[in-house]
C-alpha cells in the first residue's frame, strides 16, 4: 500500500512539473504588450527616395500614395514642418486627415495619400508625417524642392 502511495505521489509530481513546463513554453509565445511588428508601407507608384529615407517631391507638387501592408486601419498622429506642428482635427474625432496651407494628408483604410501644392518659393520645404496603429509608429519624410 505504501508503495502505491509513493508511486501515486511521484506521478502527481511529474504531472505537475510537466504542466508547468508546458504552460511556460506556451505562455512565452504569447505577444507581450508593445511587441508590435514594424509598419510596412509600399508606394502605389514608383517614387524617388533618397538613401536617408526622404521622399523627393516635385516643385510643382503632386500626390503620393502609400499602402500599409500589415495594419488595416492606421491613423495620423501629427506632422512637422520647420517650427510648425500640425494635428488632425481630433475635436471632431477625425484622426485620419491633416490639412495645412501647402499639403494635405489623408488615410482611408490602410491607404495614405499626401498631396502637395506647388512650391512658389525658392526655399526647400520639408515635412515629417507620423502615422500610428496603436503602439507602433512610422514617420514619412518628404522634401519639396523650391523654385530655381
Amino acid at each position: 500500500m505504501k508503495t502505491m502511495k509513493l508511486w501515486r505521489n511521484i506521478f502527481v509530481m511529474i504531472a505537475a512539473i510537466l504542466s508547468l513546463v508546458s504552460c511556460s513554453s506556451a505562455c512565452s509565445s504569447v505577444e507581450k504588450d508593445g511587441d508590435w511588428d514594424s509598419m510596412v508601407w509600399k508606394a502605389e507608384v514608383p517614387v524617388v527616395i533618397t538613401t536617408d529615407g526622404i521622399y523627393d517631391v516635385s516643385v510643382d507638387g503632386g500626390k503620393l500614395t502609400f499602402v500599409c501592408q500589415n495594419y488595416s486601419s492606421p491613423w495620423i498622429e501629427c506632422a512637422t514642418s520647420g517650427e510648425s506642428r500640425y494635428y488632425p482635427p481630433r475635436e471632431t474625432n477625425d484622426y485620419h486627415t491633416i490639412t495645412a496651407d501647402w499639403f494635405k494628408a489623408e488615410i482611408v483604410g490602410n491607404k495614405l495619400s499626401v498631396a502637395f501644392d506647388s512650391n512658389k518659393d525658392y526655399n526647400v520645404r520639408s515635412l515629417e508625417l507620423s502615422v500610428t496603429a496603436g503602439d507602433i509608429f512610422y514617420t514619412f519624410k518628404f522634401k519639396q524642392f523650391g523654385r530655381n
